[in-house]
């Protein structure tokens, strides 16, 4: 009995039948690691970088031999070989089967003879011992040892679709590789042979969003140009540990998708260490507790308000909103669906519509805190600036506020055009939902909440000519007020929300 080496660096297989029927299958084997894998420790402003390299290794038994002893009627026959499949990648290998040829077809080696062992027709889910037609042959590939009730399959001419596909690394995944063949004494005697490749792929490294920072100070240009488009995460606040989601938009800038809830605390100064401002600002006034909502009509105030940790159960619902209200537990805004959501735990995932489901709540729909102008550009913006971008933000190191002109690029007039956004009501809808999330929160205006669920209101960091107003995005049920290439505009006093970008 002959024995052939394979170019691959495999062991070789064989399928040999009694003296008068020798079927040959030689089996080779590729393995394709992946790409270098970084693992990081951090300690003070030190780091040290580990790169682990993954591998795979593949064991082979040397020959697989099938005896068939042929009939009339067709005699089935079958024998195991061993594969054993190892590596450290972390998230695991597929395996792939496939004939060296493109051909499933066993052919004899002697070029006189045109008859074939034709692979066995396994469309769906297989074919079993007794119900292979004659003269066929196929494979199955398994941690089980083969049986009666084994089914087999023909091999795949090309390499298109994993035949096991693993998560996790693994010592040593063992798998019993099983040729079966059904063979009549109609077939001419001879050597019939075909090779089939294993291959083994190291299945792509896991690469967190945002190259896995962690906090929202750690964004950078470089680390938002590197992302993907519709790249999500929830990133921490260093300032108060809470958490935000942000997400690689189709206007190439990464955006918070969920509004800004930073308490201001007299006393404790904001730092460009750990927010957008030139030097240290120590808010005049600290936010205003839940509850209280003072009548101010100064620009050069700094209030802000926090509205609690509430989410409306349909933001899409304009009709379903509660006005005038000292806060959000008021009677008239639990039926217009709002909800306090303290009690409950934030959803996982980054992509989802729905604002409650059980006891989870979607934090991009949290309601924020609301903030005059001046509060929010960090004292910046009193009421001498007209006609200017406020140099100065309370968003994150590494974040600002956006502009108002639709021909800049961090502006929201150019984010909602990269959308389709315009004003009308299929628009208003998707400007609540995936990927944006701009909720109509309401506002504050003269001691009350105005509009909670009917009115979006978020501030731009461009002051208006006039000395008392500065730009804004509106909208609601059907309506996305912009005006021209700029926003709408709007008293400084008034109480917004706020998002955050970085470029």
């Amino acid at each position: 009995m002959r024995l052939h080496s394979n170019k691959w660096g495999g062991g070789t297989y064989l399928l040999a039948g009694s003296t008068s029927y020798l079927l040959l299958l030689t089996l080779g084997f590729m393995l394709f690691p992946a790409t270098p894998q970084l693992a990081q420790a951090e300690e003070g402003n030190s780091k040290a970088s580990l790169t682990i390299n993954p591998v795979i290794g593949l064991s082979m038994q040397d020959t697989i031999t099938v005896d068939v002893t042929p009939t009339q009627d067709g005699a089935f026959s079958s024998s195991t070989a061993s594969l054993s499949v190892s590596t450290n990648n972390e998230t695991g290998y597929s395996l792939y089967l496939s004939t060296a040829n493109g051909e499933n077809t066993l052919t004899s080696q002697n070029p006189t003879i045109s008859d074939v062992v034709s692979a066995v027709d396994s469309e769906d889910s297989g074919v079993t011992p007794t119900n292979f037609a004659n003269n066929t042959w196929g494979y199955s590939l398994s941690q089980e040892i083969a049986s009666d009730t084994t089914t087999y399959k023909a091999v795949p001419t090309t390499a298109n679709d994993a035949i096991i596909t693993t998560e996790s690394p693994t010592d040593a995944d063992t798998y019993n590789l099983t040729i079966g063949t059904k063979i009549s004494t109609s077939l001419p005697s001879g050597i019939y042979s075909n090779q089939v490749v294993v291959s083994v792929v190291a299945n792509p490294a896991y690469i967190p969003p945002f190259d896995g920072i962690t906090t929202m100070q750690e964004m950078t240009s470089t680390i938002c140009a590197n992302a993907e488009e519709n790249e999500t995460a929830r990133l921490t606040d260093i300032r108060d540990n809470k958490q935000y989601w942000v997400t690689k938009l189709a206007d190439g800038n990464c955006w918070m998708t969920q509004n800004l809830d930073l308490d201001l605390t007299n006393g404790e100064p904001l730092t460009s260490e750990d927010s957008d401002v030139s030097s240290s600002w120590d808010p005049p006034r600290s936010t205003e507790p839940q509850g209280t909502i003072t009548s101010v009509n100064t620009n050069t105030e700094t209030y802000s308000w926090d509205l609690g940790m509430y989410v409306k159960s349909d933001p899409d619902g304009y009709s379903n909103y509660c006005n005038s209200v000292a806060n959000l537990a008021n009677s008239s805004c639990s039926s217009a669906g709002w909800t306090n959501v303290s009690s409950m735990t934030p959803m996982t995932d980054g992509t989802s519509n729905v604002a409650i489901s059980g006891s989870q709540y979607n934090a991009h729909y949290l309601v924020g805190n609301l903030y005059q102008w001046n509060a929010v550009t960090a004292g910046t913006g009193g009421s001498d600036m007209v006609s200017a971008n406020a140099p100065d933000s309370i968003c994150p190191k590494g974040w600002h506020l956006p502009t108002s002109n639709n021909t800049s690029k961090d502006s929201f007039a150019y984010l909602m055009n990269q959308y389709s956004i315009t004003n009308n009501a299929t628009s208003t809808t998707a400007i609540t939902r995936s990927p944006l999330y701009f909720v109509p929160y309401g506002y504050i205006h003269s001691g009350s909440l105005w509009d909670a669920g009917h009115n979006g209101d978020y501030w731009s960091s461009i002051a208006d000519s006039s000395a008392s107003h500065a730009y804004y995005l509106f909208f609601n049920s059907g309506n996305i007020n912009t005006s021209g290439d700029i926003l709408a505009s709007n008293l400084r006093y008034n109480g917004f929300s706020v998002r955050c970008l970085a470029d």
